[in-house]
Formats: C-alpha cells, structure tokens, sequence
C-alpha cells in the first residue's frame, strides 16, 4: 500500500500540515501521559491517596471547564496567544511537579495543568478543521491521532528505560508538551479565527446532537468497563493486552481515517460501536485471560475510529465562528471517561459481571439509531466523485502498462 493513499491530494502544505497535526497530538500525547503517571508524581508530593485523587480530580475538572470557557470566547481569543502562552504554562506546571511539597501547591498545579489542556485543545482541533477539506479531514485525523500514540509510546519507552523515576517522568512529559509550541514555531501562517461566518443550518445542529449521542456513550461506556475487570488477577494481560490496545488505536487510526474519506463518517462508528458491544458481551459471558485479552484489542480497534471520526465530524458540521464550541462537547466526555479512573474500582462489585456488559452492549448497540438518523458529513457527490478518479487512475496505469509492453 502506497503512502500517497494517506497522504496524496491533500491541499495543505506539508510544513502546515505537521503543524497542524502535531499540535492537537502533542497536546493529545501530553494529556494522555499525565493520567498515566500524574497520581505516581503526586504521591510523593502529597503522601495521601485521597488528596492525590482530589488533585487529579481538580486537573480533569478545570481542564473540562476551561475547554467550556475558550469556547464560548473564542471569537475574542488570539489563537496564536492560546498557542504559545498555554503550552509554556503546560511546561512550567509539569517541571514545578518536580519540587513543589503539600497539598496547597499541588492543587494549584493541577488546576494550571487542566487550564494548559482545555485551552488549548479544542482550538487546536479546529484549527485542523480551518485547515482541510471535508474530503481530506478524516485523514488528516488518522494522522493526528497514529502521531499522538507514537509519541506516547516514545515517551512511555524512555520513562520505563531510564527506571520510571518521578524526575525522569516529569522531564519526558515536559519535553511532550514542548511538541504542540514547536508545531507552533514550525507554521508561519495565520492561527487567527476566520471573521466569516456562515449561518447554520438548524440541521446541522441536529445531526451533530445525533453523532454526539453515541460518542458519549461509547466514553462512558468504556470507563465504566474497565472497572470490571479485576486488575490483580489479570495483571499480565492487560499488560500485555494494553501495548496491543494502544498500537491498535494507532494503527486503525489511521486505517479508518482513509475509510471515512472514501465511504463516509456513519460506517466507521457504527463498526466501532459493533465492536465494542461485541467486546463488552464477551467480558459477560466468562471473565477470563482470553476474553479480557480480546476486550483490549477490539477496543483499541473500535478507539482507533471513534477517535479519529469525532476529530472530523466537528469540523464537517460547524463553521469558523462555532468549530470551538463542538469540539469543545467532544473534548469533554473524553476527558470524564479518564476522570472515571478516580472511581472506586469495587463499585461494581455488587453488579454480576455478565449483566452489566449485556446492558452496556446494549446502549452501545441502541446508539447506532442516532447514527442512522444522522446526515453523512461526507457527501455523496464526493464519494462518487472519488471513485470515478481512483478509477480513471486505474484505467490510465493500465494503458500506460500496455503502451510500454507494445
């Protein structure tokens, strides 16, 4: 498969496109790293696990109501403010992890952190949006997202390298924040908001309500499933299960995001909710190392398109003046499906196992209706149009073979 079925007709320049792309991903990388490592540093500032949990919570909170607040403002923002003032701040909070002692002080670092990811990362979304055509965006998402897991897989194999020392671990997560200002450096065009505006159709408002629906679901329904899997006892497998999650997530990324671009957005998400459900009935019918095995690597299967389509269909349904505030709705139940790692993990445990992944399989399948009733971002017209092309070129290759051969 050549690299051009990614990368070919795409109408941005290949320094904008790297900035584009490693703005959200780096911001993407960082944010999923300090869920990963950020209660291991606060452990040793703070010695409490209850408090450590306060100040994740804190993190996860400001970051879901800054994300809130840019958007409603975005209009009066400079972009290229957001993108250089909140990254620094990103680095600053994450370096004074190194040296601040108490809870006071933690908490304020925290709350900086959760600010330097909500401003920055629905405005980065829809900077992707401002920077592609509907026929290229799913794309241009794949990419951003297979680039967000190859830096955090970096990250995560240079901390584990160097022994995951708390200062080694603050240094790498500073240097992934670094990434979303050197993406900033490497554009030299324009990051402000476009003025025009192109009113809305009250459709348009309706079908993103409708593709938003299942994509709640769907992070709601994944947190909550990883409560039922007893971590102990399984210990080995999610390991391991947990490398092929994330290399499928990244992979399938990028593999979806062609798929979106050629037969449209709704197949994507309905196959990733298929798989998910079929994921969560296995879970029920017996909770053993190949059925949690199994869970992990669909799901990172079915992560790969929901990731990459819902950083499309934003863009596909706003105009320049509202990208925010959509992207905005799809940041947040994201970043409550990882604030649900603060549960107790034995709050389910007076639920039976089996009948708790039959009812999430259950929405999971139910949200495919909204879906249905949804309009297809990519039109018609553009996906014939792309089949008529891909054909001509086929056509053209094989004369050319046969004029060579005569």
């Amino acid at each position: 498969m050549k690299f051009s079925i990614f990368t070919g007709d795409l109408t941005i320049s290949s320094r904008k496109f790297a900035s584009v792309t490693l703005l959200t991903s780096g911001t993407l990388a960082w944010f999923f790293l300090l869920q990963v490592y950020l209660g291991d540093v606060l452990a040793g500032a703070i010695q409490d696990t209850y408090l450590v949990d306060v100040c994740m919570g804190l993190f996860f909170a400001f970051g879901i109501i800054s994300a809130i607040i840019a958007s409603l403002i975005a209009e009066k923002l400079d972009r290229k403010k957001i993108f250089i003032i909140w990254p620094i701040i990103g680095v600053l909070s994450t370096l004074s992890l190194a040296i601040i002692q108490g809870l006071f002080l933690s908490i304020i670092s925290c709350i900086l952190l959760g600010l330097s990811l909500g401003f920055v990362l629905p405005s980065s979304m829809a900077f992707i949006a401002d920077s592609t055509t509907v026929e290229e965006r799913g794309r241009v998402s794949g990419i951003t997202i297979l680039e967000t897991f190859v830096i955090a897989f970096l990250a995560i194999a240079i901390i584990t390298i160097f022994g995951e020392g708390v200062l080694t671990i603050i240094i790498v997560v500073s240097l992934i924040r670094l990434v979303s200002l050197f993406a900033f450096i490497m554009n030299k065009g324009e990051y402000k908001l476009r003025k025009e505006k192109i009113i809305l159709q009250k459709s348009n408002y309706r079908d993103f309500a409708y593709y938003l629906i299942p994509w709640i679901i769907f992070a709601l329904a994944a947190g909550l499933a990883w409560n039922l899997i007893p971590t102990q006892e399984f210990s080995s497998v999610i390991s391991l299960g947990t490398i092929f999650r994330y290399a499928f997530i990244a992979l399938f990324g990028l593999i979806w995001g062609v798929v979106a671009d050629r037969v449209g957005r709704k197949q994507p998400i309905i196959l990733g909710l298929i798989l998910l459900g079929i994921s969560f009935a296995g879970l029920g019918y017996a909770m053993i190392s190949e059925t949690v095995l199994f869970y992990l690597i669909i799901s990172g299967v079915a992560w790969g398109s929901f990731l990459t389509i819902y950083l499309a269909i934003p863009g596909d349904l706003s105009d320049y003046s509202s990208r925010e505030k959509f992207y905005a709705l799809v940041v947040t139940p994201l970043i409550v499906l990882f604030g649900l790692s603060l549960l107790d993990p034995n709050f389910l445990e007076d639920f039976p196992v089996s009948s708790f992944s039959q009812i999430l399989s259950l929405l999971l399948f139910l949200s495919i209706i909204p879906v249905l009733r949804a309009k297809e971002t990519l039109k018609e017209s553009k996906i014939r149009q792309r089949k008529m092309k891909e054909y001509t070129q086929k056509v053209g290759k094989i004369v050319q073979k046969s004029k060579k051969e005569e």
